[in-house]
């Protein structure tokens, strides 16, 4: 069972998702850092700082493919939306033993639902 704390309560749950996934990563981190601080040499700490940043870099670059992608992708279904939904001829899409499974607005309109 999942017990919302008061001050998320009104948050929305993808918002509290990230917010547990952040706080969960900071405290993974701070163990971390703990642990190289402790066990690493500084030289090694460099790199490993060196490291983090890079893949730092290379996961902003992949949000940036995953938005552009999102975008795409949202302006393909609109594009799909516009051209099956709203033409002005019936479309539907039947399966292998002709049973409706979708039907656009022009058919919905010509069969009365």
């Amino acid at each position: 069972m999942n017990i919302i704390q008061p001050e998320l309560a009104q948050v929305p749950v993808e918002t509290q998702n990230i917010a547990s996934l952040r706080k969960r990563a900071e405290k993974e981190s701070r163990l971390a850092t703990l642990k190289v601080l402790e066990e690493e040499s500084p030289e090694n700490t460099k790199l490993i700082l060196h490291e983090l940043l890079v893949h730092q870099i290379e996961l902003g670059m992949q949000n940036e493919e995953l938005r552009e992608k999102q975008e795409e992708l949202d302006a393909t279904r609109q594009r799909y939306f516009e051209l099956y939904d709203l033409a002005p001829v019936g479309y539907l899409t039947l399966n292998v033993n002709g049973l409706i499974l979708e039907a656009n607005l022009a058919a919905a309109t010509m069969l009365g639902v």
